[in-house]
């Protein structure tokens, strides 16, 4: 068996939170505990998370990371809140450091950018917002959400206007798929 084909076996405890028909697609150790990509998502190690319960393990679903990007210092994954109007606001940046990252950075890429079916960038007081239709596998549809560039201040004005926007686009997605 070559150094490739050897194949990686999730810890047990991870592979009893595995939804039934989720696969592990790639996988990395980071430091004594493993990160893991399903086709559901990124699944990280509780201590990842400050405001998580004592679960060992927490899945984030494509859908929800706002950026993934690989560096010499690791994998770091920002992480969406999206709130009742369909706005998105970062969590603070994750920072994985992967002793052997494999195949895990591409796949999360991939699974990242594929995850995204639309984006538009619009103006908005004081700089510039994001309207996103992300897939959320496993589900039909897509869900919308709207999130303020990187600089630009969450104020009235501009949430407003972005509300705005993201209600005007839902709404002729919806009409071109349902047209009166």
């Amino acid at each position: 068996m070559s150094l490739w084909s050897r194949r990686l076996r999730p810890p047990a405890g991870l592979r009893s939170l595995l939804a039934a028909d989720e696969r592990v697609l790639a996988m990395a150790e980071d430091g004594p505990a493993a990160v893991a990509a399903t086709q559901y998502g990124l699944w990280l190690p509780a201590g990842s998370d400050p405001d998580a319960a004592a679960a060992p393990w927490r899945r984030i679903g494509w859908e929800q990371v706002v950026k993934a990007t690989w560096a010499e210092d690791g994998l770091q994954v920002i992480e969406g809140l999206l709130d009742d109007s369909g706005v998105v606001s970062d969590r603070p940046a994750l920072t994985l450091r992967l002793a052997e990252p494999r195949t895990l950075p591409a796949v999360v890429k991939t699974r990242v950018e594929a995850s995204i079916a639309r984006w538009e960038q619009v103006r908005v007081p004081g700089g510039t917002a994001r309207i996103v239709a992300r897939r959320r596998p496993g589900t039909d549809g897509l869900l919308w959400t709207a999130r303020l560039d990187t600089g630009t201040p969450d104020s009235e004005p501009a949430r407003a206007a972005l509300l705005g926007y993201l209600d005007r686009v839902v709404r002729q997605a919806s009409e071109q798929l349902f047209p009166s």
